[in-house]
């Protein structure tokens, strides 16, 4: 199981001691899907921490734009692309900020598949009920 949160302060060894596995991870879900699993409960200190590593990460291994990594480093920071330069963090508070919106963004779509799925089920209970019904 893929820990982030809890590996922050040794990353730079967790990272590529789990590397197959977390890079298998990202390769398999969209960065919407990991930020949820991994990402969603980190600070905005322990965000930029995290966020920081994936950038060196991906500057030494000289990784594209197409590359997971960087996919999930444009998602972290709201960019087209990681080529557009630094990430537009113009202070501490707007990152912050990201984490909020980041952190609201992934809860409103929690709560949306939450009501798909509470409306499947009563569709289906109310089916149920008027067969019983008809019965």
């Amino acid at each position: 199981m893929i820990d982030i949160k809890n590996n922050l302060e040794i990353m730079w060894i967790y990272f590529l001691e789990n590397e197959n596995e977390i890079l298998q991870e990202l390769h398999e879900s969209s960065s919407f899907e990991f930020y949820e699993r991994y990402l969603l409960e980190l600070s905005a200190r322990e965000f930029l921490d995290f966020f920081q590593y994936l950038l060196d990460y991906k500057i030494d291994n000289n990784l594209d734009d197409k590359h997971s990594i960087s996919q999930l480093i444009s998602y972290g920071f709201d960019q087209k692309s990681t080529l557009d330069g630094e990430p537009k963090f113009e202070n501490f508070q707007s990152i912050q900020s990201r984490v909020a919106d980041l952190r609201s963004e992934h809860l409103t779509q929690r709560i949306k598949n939450e009501q798909q799925l509470l409306g499947s089920n009563i569709e289906q209970l109310a089916e149920t009920i008027k067969k019983q019904d008809r019965l």
